[in-house]
């Protein structure tokens, strides 16, 4: 999620929050309290599509083109089952638009795109249906990637189905390496003794960097290490804990890192940023897999230069590697689906475009390639073998196992993009040479604990 997205989610999420969390219990309408579970079972689900019955859908996404052949192929099955679909621009739009109709508590349609990093916040306001009906976990779960069905739970509730996600990977200016004789690390200690090594032999040059325009790569860290650093039980129960001793040794060493010249602190999404990177000035760079699809069109002239690669440990060895995530959609059914027989279709229609052998073959023709959710993408060889050409490998197999080492161990906060605004103001200050990250963890938490207990949750810090 963009920094300006995240902007504008928190601030008009902020006061939503804060009006329907006192009143949790069952909702209707566009707004209000979070929804109580759908009537709709599984076997509504699949009468849905085999119905003759019109039902009418309208869908709002900012991945217009990338869905739309799906969208198309869905209809031509299932004829009955008709979809508005609309663009609603860039992400940033999307959410104003989205958070305008809750408010405005009309105008809100069927089902919409969000992030698994925003879905807390919506499913909170009561916008979303609770789709955790009779055998809907069971029949439906079982198709998608374990990590991503657990991002669309919040609490006991069913919120959305998955639609891609971004295990981190990790990606080496292979030519630099080799120049200095240095081999791609599999630990976090190999890295640091590897950027040492660089940096020793030339200043200018770092193995890799922080990120400090935001949270992701920090927070993803967090998550690969199992530092825990927050839990979230049912809709308002927050347990922080930045200052436990595995978010600590992250801290310390990340830290460390910056003062050992391994890691620079710098915004990325610069001109300048993406010119140094392309010059050399940073030999590695992690991220979510989606990066490694915009190395092609943003740096073709490291053809050939870049290997990619699980990230490092946080173990003695690569075997205990977990991974991290940056980033990842879904769709969910909001409460304008007011019916059962809405909701059963609609269900019905997200499931199929995220899961059905066809749809993803669609994505995976439009617009580069997205990296489904869904284990009928995930576990396909025919997308695990593909040499990418830019690369002079088959990254699918190394983005594929990365999904498989996601740590599941992690909650998303159901203020998420107020965290993120927080730690570029206590946190990324300290991220610089001399810094003490540590401590500002725990100014961090206080005042996570402060804006949470404000938007009514019910916040402990240990």
């Amino acid at each position: 999620m963009s920094t300006k997205m995240k902007a504008i989610v928190a601030a008009a999420s902020a006061a939503a929050m804060a009006l329907t969390l006192g009143a949790c219990g069952s909702g209707n309408g566009n707004g209000g309290a979070a929804g109580a579970k759908t009537a709709v079972s599984y076997s509504d689900v699949e009468a849905a599509l085999k119905s003759d019955k019109d039902i009418n859908l309208t869908m709002w996404a900012w991945s217009y083109d990338t869905m739309k052949p799906s969208v198309e192929a869905f209809e031509k099955k299932y004829p009955h089952i008709k979809v508005d679909f609309v663009s609603t621009g860039a992400s940033a739009d999307h959410y104003t638009k989205v958070q305008n109709a809750i408010k405005a508590k009309k105008g809100l349609p069927d089902i919409i795109q969000l992030e698994y990093d925003a879905l807390p916040q919506y499913a909170v306001q009561g916008a979303l249906v609770n789709l955790a009906g009779d055998g809907i976990d069971e029949n439906i779960g079982k198709l998608y990637n374990d990590a991503a069905w657990k991002n669309v739970h919040v609490g006991d509730g069913l919120y959305g189905i998955p639609q891609d996600q971004a295990p981190v990977a990790a990606w080496y200016r292979t030519d630099i390496l080799k120049q200095y004789g240095i081999e791609i690390p599999t630990t976090w200690d190999e890295y640091e003794q590897a950027g040492i090594k660089l940096h020793k032999a030339d200043p200018t040059k770092y193995l890799g960097f922080i990120d400090t325009s935001g949270n992701r790569q920090f927070i993803q860290m967090l998550h690969a290490a199992d530092a825990t650093p927050w839990t979230v039980d049912g809709l308002k129960d927050i347990t922080l804990n930045l200052t436990n001793d595995k978010s600590k040794k992250v801290a310390e060493f990340t830290q460390r890192l910056i003062d050992e010249g391994v890691l620079a602190a710098v915004p990325s999404g610069t001109d300048e940023f993406n010119r140094a990177f392309a010059d050399g000035k940073y030999a590695s760079w992690i991220d979510g897999s989606w990066r490694g699809g915009l190395f092609a069109t943003g740096n073709p002239e490291l053809k050939g230069k870049l290997a990619a690669a699980l990230p490092p440990s946080w173990g003695s060895s690569a075997d205990d590697v977990q991974v991290g995530e940056a980033g990842g959609s879904l769709l969910s059914v909001t409460t304008t689906a007011d019916t059962k027989e809405k909701q059963a279709a609609a269900l019905a229609f997200i499931n199929w475009v995220n899961s059905d052998p066809e749809s993803i073959d669609a994505f995976q023709t439009v617009g580069g390639s997205l990296f489904c959710a869904a284990k009928s993408f995930q576990s396909d060889s025919k997308y695990a073998e593909v040499d990418d050409a830019y690369f002079g490998q088959k990254v699918n197999e190394i983005y594929f196992k990365a999904a498989e080492k996601i740590n599941t161990n992690w909650s998303i906060l159901p203020y998420n993009n107020q965290m993120d605004s927080d730690f570029k103001d206590i946190v990324v200050p300290q991220m610089k040479e001399g810094g003490d990250i540590s401590s500002a963890l725990a100014k961090f938490q206080d005042k996570l604990k402060t804006y949470g207990t404000e938007q009514g949750f019910n916040v402990t810090a240990k």
